[in-house]
């Protein structure tokens, strides 16, 4: 009996070791990270990229490009398809404004593992063709659902030329639920390169997302810090 246990306990703590392996995308800002993947900018100068999930929203991503405007800052939306087609007029309105869109699915499932390849393809190409169509522009930037990801897929979006851009820190915390604490998560974390994930889509409560921008921007600014879009991107960029 006690030899047993003794061979089996070896198992466990190597199960509880390659577990995170299998998870990074939950916690991508302490280092567990994908290979091939983005999490960051290379950069040396003090330049921030803001990126916006699960847009366009009527109320919210309005108010979102008015602030941006404010600070003459530039900002990545990575739009849902099928919101795009729901509200057109953002979009153009956010491709007209100098803000970059990159690709979010046409759908936004809940988890891509769970998807066919064929399943995955048409997804990213019905959003790319909404990109096209609805606000002329067709970056080959992509960014999954929830930030889930396995190698199967990462191979697949690779194959059919897109860079996946996931994020070195997200706003959106158990331990941040007022737009001061989510501000504040991402002031204290700062640092040139750093790719922030804020939402402007797909719940009512996105108005914190709006009131953090504002915060996140204002003190960043008054630090000297730029706010780009993703276009900043250097081939072959991989997470430090």
């Amino acid at each position: 009996m006690k030899s047993g246990k003794k061979s089996i306990f070896p198992k466990i703590i190597l199960l509880f070791m390659l577990l995170p392996l299998g998870i990074p995308f939950l916690i991508p800002e302490i280092g567990l990270a994908y290979s091939g993947v983005t999490y960051q900018l290379i950069a040396k100068e003090k330049i921030v990229a803001l990126t916006f999930d699960d847009g366009p929203h009527p109320i919210y991503t309005p108010q979102i490009l008015d602030i941006l405007d404010q600070y003459q800052a530039k900002a990545t939306f990575f739009m849902i398809g099928s919101r795009m087609e729901e509200y057109p007029d953002i979009a153009k309105e956010v491709s007209a404004r100098g803000h970059l869109i990159g690709n979010h699915t046409y759908t936004h499932p809940d988890n891509l593992r769970t998807l066919s390849p064929k399943e995955l393809k048409w997804e990213i190409d019905q959003c790319q063709l909404s990109m096209q169509r609805i606000a002329g522009q067709n970056t080959y930037l992509f960014r999954p659902p929830r930030g889930i990801l396995n190698q199967e897929i990462i191979k697949i979006v690779q194959d059919k030329g897109y860079t996946i851009v996931l994020w070195g820190i997200c706003t959106f915390n158990r331990s941040a639920p007022t737009p001061e604490m989510m501000a504040t998560r991402v002031i204290n974390y700062a640092h040139p390169g750093l790719i922030v994930l804020l939402h402007d889509g797909r719940t009512d409560f996105r108005w914190k997302d709006v009131v953090a921008t504002r915060l996140i921007v204002e003190n960043l600014s008054r630090q000297g810090y730029r706010f780009v879009t993703l276009e900043e991107l250097k081939p072959g960029n991989k997470p430090h």
